[in-house]
């Protein structure tokens, strides 16, 4: 049996986060560079020190964090990940985002991952009448 592809070992990692929570942190360097960059809308960070601190963070943060509908579709050089993840701090709403990751890979490691979102329509995704109207006016702004 041929050993899993990078990036099936990613998606198997998120299914992992999903469940395991912090306890799935320990494949990291299984999985990603010494140098890995990181990127998100938010975020534009290198080294895999500081990428799991990150993770350490998000899992401090919410009391929920959830990946699902998890596809993948590429090769080890170069995949991107689709996916729902859904988090929730300590009180309040649940707030779904979705989302997508492209993943460069190298050796058998990520090298380089962008996550895209759209932090403003995460924001308000719990509330239906601000979530119609960040359509609405992006709508017509952009559409």
């Amino acid at each position: 049996m041929p050993a899993p592809t990078l990036p099936m070992r990613i998606k198997d990692f998120y299914e992992r986060v999903s469940v395991e929570r912090e306890a799935a942190l320990e494949d990291l360097p299984k999985l990603y560079a010494p140098e890995v960059r990181f990127v998100n809308p938010v975020v534009d960070e290198t080294g895999l020190v500081t990428f799991e601190a990150y993770w350490k963070k998000a899992l401090r943060q919410y009391k929920r964090f959830v990946f699902k509908d998890l596809e993948v579709v590429g090769d080890d050089a170069l995949f991107t990940l689709t996916y729902t993840m859904e988090v929730r701090f300590a009180v309040g709403p649940v707030f779904v985002n979705a989302m997508s990751t492209d993943c460069h890979g190298r050796d058998g490691k990520v090298v380089f991952c962008r996550d895209y979102f759209d932090p403003l329509g995460t924001l308000v995704s719990p509330f239906p009448v601000a979530s119609w109207l960040y359509k609405k006016v992006f709508g017509l702004l952009v559409a």
